[in-house]
């Protein structure tokens, strides 16, 4: 089975709020790729952002760019720490806790929906070694 896992941990973003909605526009995301027979995973990185819909709380980021340092995304009975299985998109009770570099508290936030958008074509990087 070949899958993608986004990594969220260190990645600088754009802030951007409009409405109940956040944009986290993010440049050169690193993607581990696993193909089906495979020895190797491959590492490639690709632009998007992660947009939060319909904001349940209300929040002042006021905050323009930052670094991500640490993410959870609990939804359902899960909780997805620092990096993402692709494609994703979640409907439902969804609460996010962000801790930027230029905030001293974790930032809270609850929404109704959550999707990963990808943008461009990836670019490829490199061979990863097993051990990595």
């Amino acid at each position: 089975m070949s899958f993608r896992i986004i990594q969220l941990e260190h990645l600088n973003i754009q802030i951007k709020e409009n409405n109940n909605n956040i944009s986290l526009l993010f440049n050169a995301a690193l993607i581990k790729k696993t193909m089906d027979d495979a020895e190797k995973k491959t590492l490639w990185q690709q632009d998007g952002s992660i947009e939060l819909r319909n904001i349940h709380n209300k929040i002042n980021i006021d905050l323009h760019k930052a670094t991500i340092l640490d993410i959870n995304i609990s939804y359902d009975f899960y909780t997805y720490k620092n990096m993402l299985v692709l494609p994703f998109f979640k409907k439902g009770d969804i609460l996010l806790s962000i801790q930027f570099d230029k905030i001293e508290k974790i930032l809270e936030i609850e929404c109704s929906e959550i999707e990963i958008l990808l943008i461009d074509n990836p670019k490829y990087i490199r061979h990863i070694k097993k051990s990595e």
